[in-house]
């Protein structure tokens, strides 16, 4: 987010701050201190921020919520309450996902005043030009099918896994047949993260194996293929994950 935001906002002086786990709490005080007319983070983060006071929150105008469905959930609720306690009751929220189930939609409403619903296809909706096919194989064959298909496609691909450990011996053996790979998921340093995805986005790196850890907010312009070695627990989590392929209309 805030990659794209600041080739907008950086021409016009808008000034901006990151506020996420993992990265130097000094260089975020002093972006801070800077007056940043846009905060972007991640809700453990900004919640150490007012805990420590370096944060106020008093004078927002504008509360976004990207991946709203994963943030009204049932990990994040508590959180984002925190922080909907820190906010002005007047204010505008707007909240953005390819899929917002109804129980979602209905916590929303709770955070809202008026609120206005505007959908670009109906949830759940897959990308228009993603081609989807299923492979029924034994759990053994699972390593040997990879492998077959990491060789009839030559583009970039992005492996989902269920687990951490899952995507560890899955990147294991990717390397071990000789293709330029490397891994995504929470066990991983936030630099071991940012290496792994500008590789994967600058070529470096042709085939990324995540679990959903990268099923969103990843942009990557051009992903020739999606695997789901293992299913995800949800059809919303899969429509997120074969969304990293055929975006903005591309095939």
């Amino acid at each position: 987010v805030y990659d794209a935001m600041k080739l907008i906002a950086q021409p016009v002086g808008i000034k901006l701050a990151v506020l996420i786990g993992g990265a130097p709490m000094g260089k975020q005080i002093s972006d801070i201190r800077r007056g940043p007319h846009i905060v972007i983070g991640t809700p453990g983060r900004i919640i150490d921020h007012l805990q420590q006071r370096t944060l106020t929150l008093s004078t927002v105008k504008m509360l976004v919520l990207d991946e709203a469905d994963r943030m009204l959930d049932m990990g994040f609720a508590p959180q984002l309450r925190t922080i909907m306690e820190s906010v002005p009751t007047e204010r505008q929220t707007m909240l953005f996902s390819a899929t917002m189930p109804v129980e979602i939609v209905n916590i929303a409403r709770k955070f809202m005043k008026l609120p206005v619903q505007i959908e670009i296809a109906p949830p759940g909706t897959a990308a228009t030009n993603v081609t989807q096919e299923v492979f029924v194989v034994s759990k053994d064959q699972k390593t040997a099918l990879l492998q077959k298909l990491l060789y009839d496609y030559k583009g970039s691909v992005l492996v989902f896994t269920k687990t951490k450990h899952g995507a560890k011996k899955v990147a294991r053996d990717v390397r071990a047949a000789g293709h330029s790979s490397n891994e995504i998921h929470s066990n991983r340093s936030l630099n071991q993260r940012r290496d792994a995805l500008e590789g994967f986005k600058n070529g470096r790196y042709r085939v990324l194996i995540a679990t959903d850890i990268a099923s969103r907010g990843i942009d990557v312009k051009v992903i020739e293929l999606v695997i789901n070695y293992d299913l995800p627990e949800s059809a919303g989590d899969y429509v997120h994950r074969i969304g990293r392929t055929g975006r903005a209309g591309m095939a």
